[in-house]
């Protein structure tokens, strides 16, 4: 069995470098596994050709674990939870697109005099967005505006008492405009 000796505060670099190499020497010789990452002493540098390839070695599997924000990555068995936002009822409802992937409108109690007014955000092409109405009784007229367009779908113009009404869009950099997609009216 290898003995393991520890690394004082007092060791100055050379004496902690003669440790962690003796370590590393007892380790290889018990064939212990090494391939976790170095143990560097706080003043001493491990800078043996063998230590950086089990460094290197071992900061490229810790690193292949996680996906960087400038590469391309398949995952698989991921859940993407979307960004939901939600309002009971407006006449130009608040929908922020840098901060929401479906917006649901819970009691409308008023006609939708534009669906654009209050819509912000910077979409990216084949953004996706989806919207849901419910009104409080009444059925309530929708009126989209020049921020939305048919694209294969028409626009729905209003709600069924009492039933959801729910809405799909693809942002088109083309266009520069939500083409809807999708609409199903409850039943």
């Amino acid at each position: 069995m290898a003995t393991i000796t520890s690394l004082q505060s007092t060791d100055d670099g050379v004496t902690s470098r003669g440790v962690i190499n003796t370590n590393f020497t007892n380790l290889n010789s018990d064939k212990a596994e090494t391939s976790a990452l170095p143990v560097k002493a706080s003043g001493a540098e491990l800078d043996t050709e063998t230590d950086d390839a089990k460094f290197a070695t071992a900061k490229a599997l810790a690193d292949s674990k996680y996906v960087k924000q400038d590469e391309t990555a398949t995952l698989t068995n991921k859940r993407i939870t979307p960004r939901v936002t939600s309002e009971s009822s407006s006449a130009a409802p608040t929908i922020n697109t840098d901060n929401s992937d479906c917006h649901s409108i819970t009691a409308l109690a008023v006609d939708v005099t534009s669906m654009t007014t209050n819509l912000s955000g910077t979409p990216t092409n084949f953004q996706k967005l989806i919207i849901r109405f419910k009104d409080n009784g009444t059925a309530r007229a929708i009126t989209w505006g020049a921020s939305f367009e048919a694209k294969g779908v028409a626009l729905p113009t209003t709600t069924v008492i009492s039933k959801v009404l729910t809405v799909g869009f693809i942002y088109d950099t083309v266009t520069s405009k939500w083409g809807c997609v999708a609409s199903a009216q409850e039943a």
